[in-house]
């Protein structure tokens, strides 16, 4: 009987730690949901990728979004281009992403005008143009993607 009461008071013991550990502020921050999408399920921090962003708008509208691995590489970025115009950049307003590292890591961006990109690997850069009202304001994100889950950046405010 003795044994019994042992065993139940060590499990009743875990069962404080357990829950004092799981429930603690510390632990909620480092397995809390990465910023929710409406659009796919939230994966926990995790599962997602391991990068952190950055990002800069310039006066003129344009603005970038890049993402950072552990070590400080710029690993991908999404740049907005307010009407680039000329003979080297089509007409209209253009989202560029590019993919910068064979990491594994995938990289999509998102402008808040229905445009979504992804780079087909490692060095690749794509780019989708449309033309958006003049100082139309809009958000550029940037959102690394791994077989585990998915991070995104903030928005990032631009205008076209």
């Amino acid at each position: 009987m003795a044994s019994i009461l042992a065993r139940t008071a060590a499990a009743a013991g875990a069962g404080a730690v357990f829950t004092a550990l799981f429930t603690s502020p510390a632990f909620a921050d480092n397995h809390a949901p990465v910023t929710p999408d409406h659009h796919r399920p939230v994966a926990s921090a995790a599962a997602a990728p391991n990068v952190s962003f950055g990002s800069r708008a310039d006066i003129g509208g344009d603005g970038t979004v890049w993402a950072k691995d552990r070590n400080g590489n710029i690993v991908a970025e999404a740049h907005w281009q307010a009407d680039p115009g000329g003979t080297t950049y089509p007409q209209g307003d253009t989202l560029y992403v590019s993919d910068f590292m064979g990491d594994g890591l995938g990289a999509r961006g998102e402008a808040s005008v229905g445009i979504k990109i992804s780079p087909s690997g490692s060095g690749d850069r794509v780019q989708r143009t449309k033309n958006v009202a003049e100082g139309k304001r809009l958000s550029i994100k940037l959102c690394m993607t791994s077989s585990s889950g998915s991070r995104c950046s903030s928005s990032l405010g631009v205008r076209a």
